[in-house]
């Protein structure tokens, strides 16, 4: 065999090895479906989980594929998030955004270690959506008293219509249309509206640990 034959030959087997990856390795997980359905919630108590988490975490990627999770404080609308971000460009997160739209928003309203049971009370809830910038005025402003209204609730309008004045043209206003939600908790099964997205829920329902001494 030449040296002609042979860089054909190594060339047809990495096409042929590419492909199978390709074949064997999932393009997307996106749709997969939840494992632990015991702890799945439904929609109304995963709405209720994002509505009582004050600060949730964005996750991005850019076009090579390194992600980027930060912190953010969003509101939900019906079926999209509203956040806003710093206005100056060449951040990280607006980048990643612009190149990609596809973003996750990891939301957990409770999280209490259970140090007897080995285990965390917690409720948690995961968007998946597309996210883009709002350039509308009219649609900014609602978003910010929107915002306002869910972290700030306490502030006069007053208060707020200085602060909008001052640093509101030095922030922008990103959306999330909501493709996706999941939703899960530990006592799932024994959820209580209004009261299990934040407050303990102690139950230790391992069965070799009944009767052990703490």
């Amino acid at each position: 065999m030449n040296r002609r034959q042979m860089l054909a030959a190594s060339t047809g087997l990495a096409l042929c090895a590419n492909i199978y990856a390709q074949e064997a390795s999932p393009v997307s997980t996106a749709t997969r479906p939840l494992r632990r359905t015991a702890r799945q919630l439904n929609q109304e108590q995963t709405l209720e989980v994002i509505t009582a988490t004050d600060h949730a975490v964005l996750s991005t990627c850019d076009k090579a594929g390194y992600p980027y999770g930060v912190p953010i404080t969003p509101v939900l609308e019906g079926d999209h998030l509203y956040f806003h971000a710093t206005g100056t460009k060449g951040g990280r997160k607006e980048d990643n955004m612009l190149m990609n739209p596809n973003v996750s928003v990891a939301f957990v309203s409770k999280a209490n270690t259970l140090g007897s049971c080995y285990s965390v009370d917690f409720a948690s809830a995961i968007v998946r959506g597309k996210a883009h910038k709002v350039t509308d005025p009219k649609e900014i402003a609602h978003a910010f008293d929107l915002i306002l209204a869910r972290h700030a609730p306490s502030n006069s309008k007053a208060r707020n219509d200085i602060q909008k004045k001052v640093r509101g043209p030095y922030a922008t206003v990103w959306k999330i249309d909501i493709e996706h939600i999941d939703g899960k908790a530990r006592a799932a099964k024994e959820w209580i509206k209004g009261r299990s997205a934040t407050e303990l829920h102690d139950t230790c329902t391992s069965a070799w640990l009944q009767g052990v001494p703490k």
